[in-house]
């Protein structure tokens, strides 16, 4: 008997649910989670391990590649709508709540601009004002799309002043907003800021990396600003909603 197989199945599938609740981790640092928690022996793969394999499935756990090359890795990561207990995302407590929090804050008025560079900040904060915020775009569930514009909302208006500060070190805005195309969430890995902050919260900005602090356990996960492709990114305002 392997020793995930001593676990309950229902254990496992709430240490997924809660592991990767606000978003993807690679498979190196699930199966650190899953060691410290017992889960898993010191020398077990977890997506050899048919407990985890069986619970992966049942939660619609996605296998996504972060990266090309050596240097690229696996992540796990679970659409919020793929839990079986959640039968509408749209309809959820969680949701409704999300979408009251972004339609009542206010974006600064489109005057407002950063003395750095207050073109640049102008251009962001038109980007999202133009955003569809009752339709969210056709691979984006509903509450995956009002955190992101949550996020967007709290970057662009915050007291610590975020943007101006992005605008100051450089970042453009494919770095901060840029995704896919057409699946924004399975291409994670090339996408921009605010889409890897997941209703958590900025913590830190630099040159070239940023601090996200995780809205459930308040770690902390390092951000690298990735070098995008402009034929493969597009803005969050050019996806087509649902």
């Amino acid at each position: 008997m392997t020793f995930a197989r001593m676990h309950s199945s229902a254990a496992i599938r709430d240490f997924l649910k809660r592991t990767l609740a606000d978003g993807a981790l690679s498979v190196g640092e699930l199966e650190a989670k899953a060691r410290a928690a017992g889960l898993l022996s010191d020398h077990q793969q977890i997506r050899h391990a048919k407990a985890f394999k069986k619970a992966k499935k049942l939660l619609g756990i996605q296998s996504l590649r972060d990266g090309f090359g050596t240097g690229g890795k696996w992540d796990w990561f679970m659409p919020r709508q793929a839990a079986p207990e959640i039968v509408s995302v749209a309809n959820t407590d969680l949701a409704t709540n999300v979408q009251r929090r972004v339609r009542n804050s206010e974006l600064p008025d489109k005057s407002f601009a950063a003395s750095e560079s207050p073109s640049v900040v102008q251009r962001w904060l038109e980007g999202v004002q133009r955003l569809d915020y009752v339709r969210s775009p056709a691979a984006v569930p509903p509450i995956r799309w009002q955190l992101f514009l949550g996020d967007c909302h709290s970057f662009l208006s915050s007291s610590e002043k975020w943007a101006e500060r992005a605008a100051a070190l450089g970042w453009n805005a494919l770095a901060l907003f840029g995704c896919h195309g057409t699946r924004p969430l399975e291409h994670l890995g090339s996408a921009g800021l605010l889409w890897a902050i997941n209703g958590g919260k900025l913590a830190e900005l630099h040159r070239e990396w940023a601090v996200i602090e995780r809205g459930n356990d308040k770690s902390r996960q390092i951000f690298h600003r990735r070098r995008q492709d402009e034929a493969m990114i597009t803005f969050p305002w050019a996806l087509s909603p649902r």
